[in-house]
């Protein structure tokens, strides 16, 4: 129960807040253009308090899921609607375009004012131990002397003993054009150091050659994707994939990507006893699951550089959601793998918060994003149909008549209506299919092992 109300609390959190950042927008730009706005609630349902003050209700409402703005003759059969010039459809239709996208444009606004606090608080980012597994044979690494166990201390004299830091040494090399020789790797063998030389115009090469010996314990499930609905927990450690052994993250990962959109056997460890699981990959070859992060180191940014990497990760979140609306148009049987509604964002929610305050403002700024990309699809009802109506005006020189409008608004709402429960039924579906595997596993887990398996080396 507990559990329950934690992952409400946060999906009233997030929900909340950024629907009634979307409400905001419109009740401003309304106000600022002279429509005349009936009420302004905070929250949905019944009337809890408020006060009224010219013409608007400001009020606070019972459930805490966001809000809404009720302008006065903004439905073609309100009871409100009089033709006085204040009302919403009385008004010129570029008023109108405008009032409709200022709610998803103050969803983008505020992603990216959320990217601005994230970059100027810094960002903590996920880290590993540069700690050699083995090395790939006829490699630049096994020819200059890596072996398996190593761990890398410094890179041409800068500090390279997790993976960031062994990246950005890297990145130092490739900039240093004029530079010759070979350059200095230290690395940690047995307890002793050991300097090996890299070949210059080799070196950009040298990761290439090592697994790093990153074990195959999983450090985060991934809501929603296939490891979830298959009943894997964090904490389970991989030891083959299809009947084929994996010793480490590498081999886990390219054992997995090699078969997309495949099922695939993933053999697993909990608490000392074995599993077995199939797991379908999703078309880009994925099962949903991260290495723990054994490191994190805060990265910040220079105050100049903020605004532009705001900018440039606002973009990119909008390039990768239109993307995925697309690839619903292109591939319309993904649309029920993907679809999440408001239980799967509240989980999501929950499950970012336990990594962090700014895991969980860069979730948030991803569904304010995606929000205002799902407000302005052409669809009525919701503000982009509002605004192809608008636009549709402007370019006819008159409106669409009542009866097209409201046969329209008809097929929106009936295909809004069939998103809410069909994105409904998905989140319960995979909570239910979730429930399932844990009990599979479960009964799997309490079968009395083969003499010969009871104990597995090496287990968590």
């Amino acid at each position: 129960m507990s559990n329950f109300l934690s992952i409400a609390l946060y999906g009233a959190l997030i929900l909340g807040v950024l629907v009634f950042v979307h409400e905001l927008g419109h009740f401003l730009v309304a106000k600022w253009l002279g429509v005349r706005v009936l009420s302004f609630s905070i929250g949905m349902g019944p009337r809890v308090a408020g006060f009224r003050r010219g013409g608007t209700d400001y009020r606070l409402s019972l459930l805490p899921l966001g809000g809404y703005v009720r302008m006065a003759g903004d439905t073609m059969e309100g009871e409100d609607r009089t033709g006085a010039p204040d009302e919403f459809l009385e008004r010129p239709w570029w008023v109108r375009a405008l009032i409709s996208v200022a709610g998803p444009a103050a969803n983008l606004v505020f992603a990216f004012l959320l990217y601005v606090g994230l970059y100027l608080g810094g960002i903590s980012i996920g880290d590993f131990a540069a700690h050699v597994g083995s090395v790939v044979p006829g490699s630049v690494a096994e020819r200059v002397g890596l072996q398996g166990e190593d761990v890398l201390v410094t890179w041409d004299k800068q500090p390279a003993g997790t993976m960031a830091t062994l990246s950005t040494a890297l990145e130092r090399t490739a900039g240093e054009k004029n530079a010759t020789g070979p350059i200095p790797l230290e690395v940690n063998r047995g307890g002793s150091t050991v300097t090996l030389q890299v070949p210059r115009e080799e070196a950009l090469q040298i990761a290439e050659g090592i697994e790093w010996g990153t074990d195959t314990v999983i450090g985060k499930v991934l809501i929603g994707l296939p490891a979830y609905s298959a009943g894997i927990r964090d904490g389970d450690r991989v030891t083959a994939v299809d009947g084929v052994p994996v010793g480490n993250w590498n081999e886990l990962a390219r054992s997995v990507r090699a078969k997309p959109d495949t099922e695939v056997t993933l053999d697993a460890v909990r608490d000392g006893r074995p599993f077995t699981v199939t797991v379908r990959t999703t078309p880009e070859g994925y099962v949903g699951i991260s290495p723990p992060e054994r490191l994190s180191f805060r990265q910040t940014f220079a105050p100049a550089d903020v605004v532009p990497l705001a900018f440039d990760q606002t973009m990119r979140v909008c390039g990768q959601i239109y993307a995925g609306l697309w690839s619903f148009v292109t591939r319309p049987a993904r649309l029920g793998e993907s679809v999440a509604g408001p239980i799967a964002i509240a989980q999501v929610a929950k499950q970012t918060a336990a990594s962090g305050v700014g895991e969980l403002i860069g979730f948030a700024a991803f569904i304010s994003l995606a929000l205002m990309a799902m407000n302005l699809l052409p669809i009525p009802i919701l503000d982009g149909g509002h605004i192809v109506f608008s636009l549709v005006e402007g370019i006819r020189r008159r409106p669409l008549s009542m009866r097209t409008q409201l046969f329209f608004q008809r097929v929106g709402l009936f295909v809004l209506v069939t998103l809410v429960v069909f994105s409904f039924y998905n989140d319960l579906n995979r909570v239910s299919q979730r429930k399932r595997a844990e009990a599979d596993v479960s009964k799997l887990l309490s079968t009395p092992a083969p003499a010969d398996s009871a104990a597995v080396p090496g287990s968590p």
